[in-house]
């Protein structure tokens, strides 16, 4: 099973290098529009991607659903590329709520771990346990917020180094994070995208303040 996902996987990435400028602009886009926009892209970023490989990998399986299907190759195509697309979307909200639920428990355990080391007894304690569940609510809304920007910022920034590489013919497997330290640049443009998203809307708070005092007779 693993060996042929990744064998998948492979196939995926060799089709989009030899596409060329093909795939590599609209993937240069999508990605920039991700990094630029954030969160608010990623479903409409998923499910574009989840569509794309789902309508170049399904067609293998026309073949399994009989000598007369009801619907022709390319109907299939679609059909089956439209529900990889909205499973995507799917997937992607509930991993990343998964996520920050999982940044809420290992911040919250580490905060034990280091009060009980230094004799504070954050569970045993009535007033510590209620303040540990206050701490622990604002991170998960913290979090909610801040693991899609993050993700976004992550993974549009992988995306455009991934399209600059097959428009110039660079050897992508240095972004596999293994055999090149190419791919930990997406960890300083993920930092950088949440920056951009924080003050975009920063701006748009400012203009809608702007707005209710200019009219707040």
């Amino acid at each position: 099973m693993v060996s042929d996902a990744n064998e998948i996987g492979s196939g995926v990435i060799d089709q989009m290098v030899a596409g060329g400028l093909i795939y590599a602009a609209p993937l240069f886009i999508i990605s920039l529009l991700l990094f630029v926009e954030g969160s608010k892209r990623i479903p409409m970023t998923v499910g574009i991607v989840g569509f794309v490989v789902g309508f170049g990998l399904v067609g293998e399986l026309y073949p399994l659903i009989g000598d007369s299907p009801p619907v022709s190759d390319a109907q299939f195509r679609f059909l089956a590329a439209a529900a990889v697309g909205v499973m995507s979307v799917s997937v992607a909200q509930v991993s990343m709520r998964f996520l920050a639920a999982g940044l809420v428990f290992l911040a919250i355990t580490n905060l034990i771990k280091t009060g009980s080391q230094y004799g504070v007894d954050f569970e045993g304690d009535a007033i510590l346990s209620g303040v540990l569940t206050i701490i622990a609510f604002f991170l998960s809304m913290s979090f909610r917020r801040l693991v899609p920007a993050l993700m976004a910022g992550l993974i549009g920034t992988l995306g455009m180094m991934f399209a600059i590489y097959i428009a110039v013919g660079w050897d992508v497997t240095r972004l596999d994070g293994v055999s090149a330290p190419d791919a930990y640049l997406g960890l300083v443009g993920m930092v950088a995208s949440a920056f951009i998203q924080w003050r975009k809307l920063k701006e748009k708070e400012d203009r809608d303040d702007f707005g209710e005092k200019e009219y707040d007779f």
